[in-house]
């Protein structure tokens, strides 16, 4: 037990000491990393995330989950053992990707929505990508076809129910049935005046929540990229892939291959891109290998979601293992999709897409928004400090 005690004191500041140490001894490296991580934040996860996290803030201010909940109720229960409103968090997730799910499943737990066992199912699946990432990104992006990444954000979904139903019978606890009807539980959230709030008022807290929690994601990114650069710095990346690579030599993997892997267990989108930079691989294992990564989500969102998570008493542990099962299916599942279709997908992956997208019109066109959403965020800000 003490040896447990003192290893929980010491690695977190040898870490951090090992981090400085780095910076200091190649400065050049570790800037070089975090503006690769702030370019990851500025043209990727902020417009994939921003407004679908300002979204999803209204949606459950405006109580639209708690109603929407009450009338999927009976098939949430059925199917995940989790009241209706919990099953919504899933499709916000879905919608707004990292780590939004997390975050709203870690808030209905904190104001006693769910039990702490509801919580720990509802986490182990409710913590998906958004399709703007996995396809506009990924797909598009990094892999040069967006056929690949709707069958990755296919199996991406797949992958997260089957985790949830694997976790729907965990924890000791029998459902409890209200005795209330649909309508009278619809009409008692309607006229529940006691945190009535105006229009407005919930819109600019939306924007400042949503903000906020951006900026925080953003420190996350360029963190963990800084860190996984001081460690190829300290070779330790190096020595781990020919390491590696003793065992997997077999199957045809090299240590470019195992180096951009690990690099994603870090930050799954400098890892993406990094294995779709290698010329030696095939799309086989390319496909399953990046959807892998953006299931299992990598250091740094996990430790952007288990930021929420902690706050509760919902095990943070047993919500990375779940993690890693989503990665693990949604890897299989990629695998199998590829291998009964390879006749066709081979000849769509090698044609580069050159068609003009939603994706590329939004991203387009998304400063304009940009900038309303920051006025809005600093006029909030005025008003409450001013109050």
């Amino acid at each position: 037990m003490k040896l447990k005690k003192l290893i929980a004191f010491f690695v977190p500041k040898l870490i951090i000491c090992l981090i400085i140490l780095g910076i200091i001894l190649a400065p050049k490296s570790a800037i070089s990393a975090a503006k690769g991580g702030i370019s990851i934040w500025i043209n990727i996860l902020m417009p994939s995330l921003l407004p679908f996290i300002i979204g999803a803030n209204l949606i459950v201010s405006l109580k639209i989950v708690d109603i929407l909940g009450i009338l999927i109720n009976p098939l949430t229960q059925k199917i995940f053992n989790v009241s209706g409103r919990s099953g919504l968090i899933f499709a916000i997730s879905m919608v707004s990707g990292y780590p939004v799910g997390s975050k709203f499943a870690s808030q209905l737990r904190l104001e006693n929505k769910i039990s702490k066992y509801e919580g720990q199912r509802l986490v182990s699946f409710c913590s998906t990508s958004g399709p703007l990432f996995i396809i506009g990104s990924v797909g598009t992006g990094m892999l040069k076809n967006p056929h690949i990444g709707y069958i990755m954000l296919l199996c991406h979904y797949l992958a997260s129910l089957a985790v949830g139903i694997l976790f729907r019978n965990y924890g000791k606890e029998k459902s409890i049935k209200t005795k209330n009807t649909i309508l009278k539980d619809i009409n008692n959230i309607i006229y529940d005046e006691s945190k009535s709030e105006g229009f407005f008022v919930l819109f600019g807290r939306a924007v400042v929540d949503g903000v906020n929690t951006l900026l925080a994601i953003g420190g996350f990114v360029i963190m963990f990229s800084v860190f996984f650069e001081i460690l190829k710095f300290f070779k330790v990346i190096d020595f781990i892939s020919y390491l590696m690579c003793i065992f997997l030599a077999p199957f045809s993997i090299t240590p470019d291959i195992v180096s951009a892997f690990l690099s994603g267990l870090f930050e799954m989108t400098i890892g993406c891109n990094n294995l779709s930079q290698i010329s030696n691989i095939s799309f086989t294992l390319l496909v399953p290998l990046c959807s892998f990564l953006v299931a299992f989500s990598g250091l740094s969102i996990l430790a952007q979601c288990s930021s929420f998570i902690a706050k509760t008493d919902i095990k943070v542990n047993l919500y990375i293992f779940a993690k890693f099962l989503h990665g693990l299916f949604a890897g299989i599942f990629t695998y199998l999709f590829i291998l009964f279709n390879k006749s066709n997908l081979v000849s769509t992956f090698l044609v580069e897409s050159t068609n003009y997208t939603y994706y590329d019109l939004y991203i387009d066109n998304f400063t304009p928004l940009l900038i309303v959403i920051l006025l809005i965020y600093l006029f909030t800000r005025l008003r409450d400090l001013s109050s």
